[in-house]
């Protein structure tokens, strides 16, 4: 193994925690019309 395996596994794992975040931030109830309007319909 060589020193980018460190460097892959870290964006993996940076990754996975901003998909993460935004998925919870999405999934709260929100003030902004646009993303209710997209709530709503399936």
């Amino acid at each position: 193994m060589t020193d980018y395996t460190i460097a892959i596994y870290s964006l993996i794992l940076i990754t996975g925690l901003l998909t993460f975040g935004v998925v919870y931030v999405l999934r709260q109830p929100t003030d902004l019309p646009v993303l209710k309007n997209q709530g709503s319909n399936p």
